[in-house]
């Protein structure tokens, strides 16, 4: 509980003026896609809410800093976003990908009052179905921030614990797969990854906000979904890069295992959820 409270402070010490959430209240919505989880090749850097043409409103006085319309370069600009619109609140950003269309274009430097409507959701850019992709930048502090820590839960409801699954290992040649139950051959210390998947209230898979690796009761990894900070690239709080956390969609337990006499993981979402799994592995060296 103390982690997350920190947590919590971190996040509302961000902002100057409270954010609404960008969608009407009475809208029956559960997020799709959590912040932080792999994208195979880079961290989801926001919060999806999936749907189609559902109004996109403004979450507090803001000026229009940039829009882009599908139209002019499709799929392409910026990054695949589609037709995309950041706002500027002060200390905060917001930005809105995937829109079906938006009035944000039609004036530069654009002022909107909390609650206006200035877009529709959709389908726009590279996308794997019609949503929308929410973030929440700091540009002082070049920081990504977890929407859910400053929105709220409205939209996300988690009452089921992490499921912890397979194992993986990233060998020179191929990624195996290994049972940590049965004896297997590690020759040299090669990443070992996990399959960890949170769970909503129906077909949701989302990401976790938390993880702990410990090696015989010694912590080798903590990683926490709460922020990218862009140093040198985006940096899991300012400190991993995406390929220290992720191999495809599988969380790294370090590849320090080899020699372990027992492995252990502690992984949280964000509502405090928790699971803690331990193994014994018998690993041959040779």
């Amino acid at each position: 509980m103390f982690r997350f409270c920190v947590v919590l402070f971190f996040a509302e010490s961000l902002i100057a003026q409270e954010l609404d959430w960008p969608v009407e209240k009475d809208k029956k919505f559960q997020i799709s896609s959590t912040f932080g989880e792999s994208r195979m090749d880079h961290f989801h850097n926001g919060i999806d809410l999936p749907g189609e043409g559902f109004p996109v409103l403004s979450p507090a006085d803001a000026r229009v800093l940039y829009c882009h319309h599908d139209s002019e370069v499709p799929g392409e600009m910026p990054f695949g976003g589609g037709t995309t619109v950041v706002l500027d609140h002060g200390k905060l950003w917001t930005g809105y990908m995937h829109l079906a269309e938006t009035t944000a274009c039609n004036n530069e430097g654009q002022l909107l009052a909390r609650g206006e409507k200035f877009a529709s959701a959709g389908n726009s850019g590279h996308s794997g179905g019609p949503h929308l992709h929410f973030f929440i930048y700091e540009p002082a502090q070049r920081t990504l921030v977890n929407p859910l820590l400053i929105l709220g839960q409205d939209y996300y409801r988690d009452k089921k614990p992490p499921l912890v699954k397979e194992w993986g290992v990233l060998l020179p040649e191929k990624f195996a797969m290994v049972n940590p139950q049965r004896p297997f051959r590690l020759s040299a210390d090669y990443p070992v990854y996990v399959l960890i998947e949170d769970q909503g209230v129906a077909r949701e898979r989302w990401g976790i906000f938390e993880y702990r690796v410990f090696l015989d009761d010694r912590e080798v990894l903590a990683a926490r979904f709460d922020r990218l900070v862009f140093n040198d690239g985006w940096r899991l709080g300012g400190k991993y890069s995406f390929e220290e956390i992720f191999y495809r969609n599988f969380y790294t337990l370090t590849n320090q295992v080899r020699r372990a006499r027992r492995i252990r993981l502690e992984a949280r979402d964000l509502a405090g959820n928790s699971t803690e799994r331990s193994w014994e592995p018998t690993i041959q060296q040779n």
